[in-house]
């Protein structure tokens, strides 16, 4: 051995610290893959909320949302109150402790866990600048933040519902006790269904990014899953759903979240055992999903979209062959009204997220058809309610905006040789091909449930078709009065572009007057509850005859017979001479 060479047993020791060294990183950095820093995910997350709330209050159409769910929430929790109060009072006088709260709370953490995993699979948990986050802090970290913002944002909901729960348990039996079982299983309700929801929607999420069919068929299955529920919540059969399920959620584990809940309620006759394992049980359940997240997450976020070419022998792309146009060319004379009206209907065809702003006015419809359902009969104003509605929605689809549907192709527009009124033309007939067929033969069809006259059912008709025609002119004018060209952002990543609010409420007050016009000059039952609603709502004592509605319609109807003309010669010239600054 040379005089200079270090002794064996000085490069030992390093070696072997070297080696532990390197033992201690990998599996620190192996952890670090799969487990989420608190402190990185809890900056995340308050990160999203903010960014969240801060959307919210520049989006109209949410802040709208927000207010009427608003008043919702406050009637559902009103009576969430007033039963819980009389359940408590019930326990207090050695009543039994009703099932339906333990099948009540496994109910609402199953469809938490359910909207948690659709909102897992939504554009929510896309990532930002195409990935790049990922770029400065672990995936990890990345799931962690957005399971603690999903929790925080649904437990809004759940956090306040346990709160008047419990205070309608507290007010019934006189304790304060009850209070603390419901905010714990509030708490444990939203962030169980976050740990669980989410790797599974990650999960469907990655699935659909590798499959080119699943990716085309996204939203026609959300289309799909949100009638069948609106259908099964109509006709009753959600009911019949839960009955269905009741074995489940009465048995553990699901059930435990009932227990929880009414774990310390004086005289609920409900086994602990159950609670003290559902709170044993959920930090593992929680940190077990948290960790399953993060695998499921990088299945998604890393996936390669399959909306390539799959081959080099596929056709390259040649001037289109509708077949809308040859349904057009019948009815349009016009070479640039017939492609206003075929770009029109194309556009609201694959943009129908237009469809979204006319969407709030169904909720009505819910109580008229369990109504017919439950009952078989449909009132005699249902009819006109469809006339008013197609009407409406016909024009506040498309013509309601003619200029800011538009966007990027406006100027093409206003330099292209069509002239104003076969813009207006082109509108007018996209609206009418479509709205017409649909509100006639909807309007019909409620007129003969609800036992309407032959002569009431043809004046239906006719006002159906009269309707969205009239309508599609008066939203073309007004909307080209008050175009609006700013996009509302629906969710992460889609915007549409809606009517400005002055051109939405007046198209939409004129409309009604108009519809309840006709039903007033066409409809004797109309006419009598005309005459008994303006004898309660006028002031002053006066108490018009049915035959003074009758005259107020048509008078109406003139009017309206000279506005359209208008609208349209307005809509003509403002969309002819209007300029791009």
């Amino acid at each position: 051995m040379p005089e200079n060479s270090p002794p064996a047993t000085d490069r030992s020791p390093s070696t072997t610290r070297s080696g532990a060294g390197s033992q201690g990183a990998t599996a620190n950095g192996r952890f670090r893959d799969i487990v989420p820093s608190p402190r990185s995910s809890w900056e995340i997350a308050r990160i999203d909320l903010i960014r969240g709330y801060r959307w919210v209050r520049n989006q109209d159409l949410w802040l709208a949302f927000t207010v009427v769910v608003g008043f919702i929430g406050a009637f559902l929790l009103w009576e969430t109150f007033d039963a819980a109060r009389n359940v408590g009072t019930q326990l207090t006088a050695g009543g039994p402790t009703p099932t339906w709260l333990v099948t009540a709370t496994g109910i609402l953490w199953l469809f938490l866990t359910i909207l948690l995993a659709g909102d897992g699979v939504s554009s929510n948990t896309d990532l930002d600048n195409d990935g790049q986050y990922l770029t400065i802090r672990p995936a990890a970290d990345v799931v962690g933040g957005m399971l603690i913002a999903a929790a925080s944002k649904f437990s809004v909901y759940t956090i306040p519902l346990g709160l008047v729960a419990g205070a309608g348990l507290a007010a019934g039996s006189g304790s304060p006790l009850p209070l603390v079982g419901m905010l714990a299983a509030a708490v444990v309700v939203v962030v169980s269904a976050a740990a669980i929801g989410y790797p599974i929607g990650f999960t469907i999420k990655g699935v659909i990014r590798r499959s080119r069919n699943l990716g085309r068929l996204t939203t026609v299955v959300g289309v799909v899953l949100g009638l069948a529920y609106v259908t099964l919540s109509v006709t009753g059969e959600l009911l019949t759903v839960v009955e269905r399920l009741e074995p489940v959620l009465q048995a553990p584990p699901v059930a435990w979240f009932g227990h929880l809940a009414l774990a310390t309620t004086p005289d609920a006759s409900i086994d602990p055992t159950g609670a003290l394992l559902l709170l044993g049980l959920s930090p593992l359940a929680v940190s077990g999903g948290t960790v399953l997240s993060v695998p499921a997450a990088r299945y998604a976020w890393l996936a390669d979209t399959a909306h390539a070419n799959d081959g080099d022998d596929e056709e390259l792309p040649t001037a289109p062959d509708r077949r809308v146009d040859a349904v057009l060319g019948a009815v349009c004379r016009a070479p640039a009204t017939r492609g206003i009206a075929s770009t029109t209907l194309l556009r609201a065809v694959r943009s129908p997220l237009q469809f979204v702003f006319v969407a709030p006015p169904l909720l009505a419809a819910i109580s008229f058809v369990e109504g017919a359902v439950t009952s078989g009969t449909v009132p005699w104003y249902v009819p006109w309610f469809v006339v008013w509605y197609g009407a409406w929605a016909a024009g506040a689809v498309i013509p309601l905006n003619p200029l800011g549907n538009q966007g990027a192709t406006l100027p093409a527009l206003l330099t292209a040789p069509a002239r104003g009124r076969h813009v207006v033309h082109g509108h007018v007939t996209a609206a009418t091909l479509v709205g017409a067929p649909l509100t006639a033969g909807t309007a019909i069809g409620a007129g003969y449930l609800a036992g309407s006259s032959e002569a009431v059912l043809v004046a239906l008709g006719i006002a159906s078709v009269a309707a969205v025609v009239g309508s599609a002119t008066l939203a073309t004018g007004i909307g080209s009065l008050f175009p609006r060209f700013e996009a509302v952002s629906l969710d992460a990543s889609r915007q549409a572009v809606p009517p400005s609010k002055r051109a939405y409420s007046l198209f939409s007050i004129c409309l009604s007057l108009i519809v309840v016009a006709v039903a007033f000059a066409s409809d004797e039952t109309a006419r009598v509850a005309g005459s008994v609603l303006l004898s309660q709502w006028l002031p002053f004592g006066i108490d018009p005859s049915i035959d003074a509605v009758t005259a107020l319609g048509w008078v109406v109807l003139v009017g309206a017979g000279l506005a359209i003309p208008l609208a349209y010669r307005t809509a003509a010239r403002r969309i002819e001479a209007y300029r791009v600054d």
